[in-house]
């Protein structure tokens, strides 16, 4: 099951292979036919019971691959482009010193997410709050992608030092406003889909650890489930210290014991001490976090300074710890 990135990265959804089920036991004569029957009937229900679960698995995949592609890079472009302007409201004075331009957003990248969308909007079941967020999502970058390309080139091209700011003045406006439309839709697909997603691997989880399938797939949407409830806290910039470092322990437990059951396993291994490996780095990275809002470890004037500036990321920040998660959620996609 695939993660979106967290702006950024969501998990993929699983693929269940879910354990058809056995036959019946039956006796002698027309009872053991029709056991054998019901036995049959079983096993065509769990199935279709698959095949339902793939379908939706492979939806949610679509929707996740899109949102993973071009999410990420846009939000943090916005950051650095509307970063150096005095007032991003107004614009561009044309007395700014370096200044950084648009995310760039090709209409290659475009058409590869349109093709998923319009693929997982097809598809069954149909989910119509996060199709409808996605059909908007998709609306939304159809308007910035030609605004956001041409200011791209404008400001990498440095044409601004040739017309004193014009341009970038004059497109300024209409950039913005698809930037701010885009920065909402994409608030509203990835919460829509993050709660189906959520929602699939619980019952996942749930159905393999009923039939005993302690596996690397069950420790590892494990994992991830609570990482997810992790950064949802300690992202901000306040939080409950308590509850955050009773999720800290729910993680670090998982973590544990799926090094104890599965960490050796082959084949595999290597594949899965990366993942391990990014897992020790996140959990590192909450233990930071968690010191720095506790007071333990405040932040120095020039860390402030890095934090206010968005020049470097220090540790314990919410976007080192973001960073750590964005980079286990790949990882773990990768799996």
């Amino acid at each position: 099951m695939r993660t979106p990135l967290r702006s950024a990265a969501l998990v993929a959804a699983l693929s269940l292979a879910l354990v058809a089920c056995g036959k019946l036991p039956g006796t002698a004569g027309p009872a053991e036919h029709n056991g054998h029957a019901v036995a049959e009937d079983a096993s065509a229900a769990a199935s279709g019971a698959d095949a339902a679960e793939q379908a939706l698995a492979a939806k949610l995949n679509a929707y996740i691959d899109c949102y993973n592609d071009v999410d990420g890079g846009l939000q943090q472009g916005i950051g650095y482009y509307t970063r150096w302007m005095d007032d991003p409201n107004v614009g561009p004075t044309g007395r700014e010193e370096r200044p950084i331009g648009p995310p760039d957003l090709t209409a290659a990248d475009l058409k590869v997410c349109e093709t998923k969308i319009a693929t997982a909007r097809a598809a069954q079941p149909p989910l119509p709050a996060l199709d409808d967020a996605a059909q908007k999502y998709l609306d939304s970058l159809h308007v910035l992608q030609p605004l956001a390309h041409a200011g791209h080139d404008y400001y990498s091209r440095e044409d601004y030092q040739d017309d004193a700011f014009a341009r970038g003045k004059d497109m300024h406006a209409p950039l913005m406003a698809a930037l701010i439309t885009f920065a909402e839709r994409s608030k509203a697909f990835s919460s829509a889909l993050e709660a189906q997603n959520r929602a699939q691997q619980n019952a996942a989880l749930d159905a393999m650890k009923q039939r005993g399938e302690l596996t690397r797939e069950y420790y590892r949407m494990a994992m991830m489930r609570d990482a997810k409830a992790l950064i949802d806290v300690m992202a901000e910039d306040h939080f409950d210290v308590a509850q955050a470092q009773t999720l800290l322990d729910a993680f670090n437990r998982i973590s544990d014991e799926a090094h104890a059951a599965v960490g050796e396993q082959e084949p595999g291994r290597m594949q899965w001490n990366s993942f391990e490996h990014e897992a020790e780095v996140f959990r590192r990275d909450a233990r930071w976090r968690l010191e720095r809002v506790s007071g333990k470890r405040p932040f120095t004037d020039i860390e402030k300074k890095w934090l206010a500036q968005g020049s470097d990321i220090p540790s314990g920040s919410p976007g080192k710890l973001m960073q750590a998660y964005n980079v286990l959620v790949e990882e773990s996609n990768r799996q």
